[in-house]
């Protein structure tokens, strides 16, 4: 299955914009009805975990969670 072909990445963009503010109030009621998918489940705790490294100065965030093997393996994916 070709990315996108199940929604799946426009849900990453949808839930990207979710965290960014951008979404409409009936948007986000749509994306979090959706939210039962365990992709788009995943997707947005990993969101969530780039985002508290990327606030975290001191880069202990990503050694504390182990993010870079994880962050690294999601990015192969997406290419």
């Amino acid at each position: 299955m070709a990315v996108g072909e199940d929604g799946s990445d426009s849900r990453a963009q949808q839930i990207s914009a979710l965290l960014d503010g951008e979404l409409s109030i009936d948007q986000t009621r749509l994306l979090l009805y959706h939210m039962v998918d365990g992709e788009a489940r995943e997707r947005w705790d990993l969101y969530h975990l780039i985002g508290d490294a990327i606030r975290d100065p001191s880069g202990q965030t990503c050694l504390a969670m182990n993010l870079v093997p994880s962050i690294a393996k999601y990015l192969k994916n997406e290419q």
